[in-house]
């Protein structure tokens, strides 16, 4: 006999398989009250005896999971999840009762028309994203969004085949399909479930969109290196409206904690018209329609209703106990987040650490601006030694950065305050990336000084002391990241501070006075410029400050007691 009875409800012929698989059939049905066409899968049980307990409970979560979306449904309409409608079981089969959607999945689709034109592509994402966002308003996760995974009822695209859900807050099984994975299912021991999903469904937006598979291979390896490496752009091939372009990368977003949820996607403005569009409201009031009707088909009990019940209550009791692991799990995830927002904190500490250090440099750059405007014929030697050292302070400043290395007090005294575990995360942070450009700004403005002056200076020496050449050359061509030997750059700096008191104390001016006082002061804190940056030997800022007001005795003041 081909017609096979499913409960007291439903019906199925043989020769309607729809498709089969390593354990299922699934063949097109009806309900014999109500006459809706419905998708019955048919699961042997001896079939699955050779996949181990394992498969089997994989099968009653995504009962459970479809079941309690549809509990959801009533309050809340949702008309893009394929529904469940019963899953009965015998000794021999398992049988879970679906939506039937007649127009295939979206794969079925794109394999004929390869893209999809963008408006119709759009509303199709649209649909989707409230599938996503009702998802994650029931704390469920799909894990395996895909084109194939996506039915077309009518019309409506629906998101279904539910066998890698979950429904915690955190996953450690690493599921899915290789073009469509986040790079968290490869660098993380755990993993946000809706947040992987955000990631699948912009890959699959790309690919209705521009009709190609984003992060493509020869193997699920090179597949897995291009996700983790190969950044998310937009080229000029991809032709689409502004708001999409914009929204793209930030669904592709290897950061996953600054990827979009899909509730913030629903507030975009390009997605408000569709709010308002008659296909989408006819498509709610076809759904308004469904469940009254369902609802009413619901009102009579059977002893099927009782057998359920039964497992409802076996359900319960799994779902406590899987409760009680969830809550384990955010235990763990409230002290990461409390861990990560410590993190976050010091991290702007860093970054002023670090501009306290720059401003420690400019105090030496600034040094050879005043001694070039002031004392340019007794200084000009000086201000080359300087510019040097000033330019190999900014280099090992550069190159500590570009290592990605840890700083310690050595570096700067307010180091000593910074926990380790911060520098895993501070390099990844936007704002350090914009200041490691601007201090290579710095590096090259500095160098370029320095060339400046070393020209000059050659030209000066040829002419007025050429027996001199050769040594200056030989300190002028040093490798300019090494700077000056510390003896000679120190006794160059004692031997012009001796000076200029000794025109101090000639001096009757006052106002000169006070310039060669200031020069004095400045020259002898550049020439202890380790400790100048290092914040060791002045405070910086207030020395900073104190440039510009011609005061030497404030400028005394910022020196630290020794």
């Amino acid at each position: 006999m081909s017609k096979k009875t499913v409960g007291s409800k439903y019906e199925y012929e043989l020769s309607n398989r729809l498709g089969q698989g390593a354990f299922a059939e699934v063949y097109k049905g009806k309900n014999k009250v109500t006459g809706e066409v419905v998708a019955i899968k048919v699961i042997k049980r001896s079939l699955l005896a050779k996949y181990g307990d394992d498969i089997l409970k994989q099968i009653h979560q995504e009962v459970s999971i479809l079941q309690s979306l549809m509990l959801s449904m009533r309050k809340t309409l949702c008309p893009f999840i394929n529904k469940i409608y019963e899953c009965l079981e015998t000794s021999n089969n398992i049988y879970i009762v679906l939506e039937f959607c007649n127009q295939g999945t979206l794969l079925d689709k794109i394999k004929k028309t390869r893209k999809l034109p963008e408006d119709e592509a759009i509303f199709v994402f649209f649909q989707l994203v409230q599938a996503l966002d009702f998802l994650c308003d029931n704390n469920i996760a799909h894990r395996d969004i895909k084109p194939e995974n996506v039915f077309i009822k009518d019309g409506v695209y629906k998101l279904g085949d539910f066998g890698f859900a979950g429904q915690k807050s955190l996953y450690q099984t690493h599921l899915g399909t290789y073009p469509y994975m986040a790079p968290e299912f490869f660098n993380s021991s755990q993993y946000d479930g809706n947040q992987v999903d955000i990631w699948a469904l912009g890959l699959l937006f790309h690919e209705i969109l521009f009709g190609e598979i984003y992060f493509i291979g020869n193997s699920q390896y090179e597949v897995s290196q291009k996700i983790l490496n190969k950044q998310y752009t937009l080229g000029s091939q991809h032709q689409c409206c502004k708001e999409i372009r914009d929204l793209l990368p930030r669904m592709v977003e290897k950061d996953k904690t600054k990827r979009i949820t899909a509730k913030q996607i629903l507030e975009l403005p390009i997605f408000q018209k569709y709010k308002n569009d008659n296909r989408y409201l006819e498509i709610e009031e076809k759904e308004r329609q469904f469940w009254q009707q369902y609802l009413k088909s619901e009102n009579t009990k059977t002893e099927d209703d009782i057998l359920k019940a039964q497992k409802e209550e076996e359900e319960r009791q799994r779902k406590e106990e899987e409760e009680k692991q969830r809550q384990a799990l955010e235990k763990l995830q409230r002290e990461e987040n409390q861990k990560r927002e410590r993190i976050n904190q010091q991290i702007p500490k860093i970054i002023d650490v670090i501009n306290d250090m720059r401003n420690g440099i400019m105090i030496i750059i600034k040094l050879c601006e005043f001694l070039q405007i002031n004392f340019s014929e007794v200084c000009r030697y000086d201000i080359f030694y300087i510019l040097k050292q000033g330019y190999q302070q900014q280099h090992l400043l550069k190159e500590k950065l570009d290592n990605a290395a840890m700083f310690t007090k050595e570096d700067h005294i307010d180091f000593q305050n910074i926990d380790h575990e911060v520098w895993d995360y501070f390099y990844q942070d936007q704002k350090v990336q914009c200041l490691i450009i601007e201090i290579e700004h710095d590096r090259n403005q500095v160098r370029k000084s320095y060339i400046d002056q070393f020209n000059y200076l050659n030209n000066y020496t040829t002419i007025q002391y050429n027996g001199y050449l050769l040594e200056f050359q030989q300190i002028g061509n040093l490798d300019i990241t090494g700077g000056i030997p510390k003896e000679l750059f120190l006794n160059q700096l004692a031997s012009t501070i001796t000076f200029l008191k000794d025109e101090e104390t000639k001096q009757s001016d006052y106002g000169i006075k006070q310039l060669l006082k200031k020069a004095i002061i400045w020259i002898f804190v550049v020439a202890f410029y380790q400790d100048l940056v290092s914040g060791n030997k002045v405070n910086i800022s207030k020395f900073l400050r104190s440039i510009d007001s011609n005061e030497p005795e404030e400028m005394k003041k910022c020196l630290y007691s020794q």
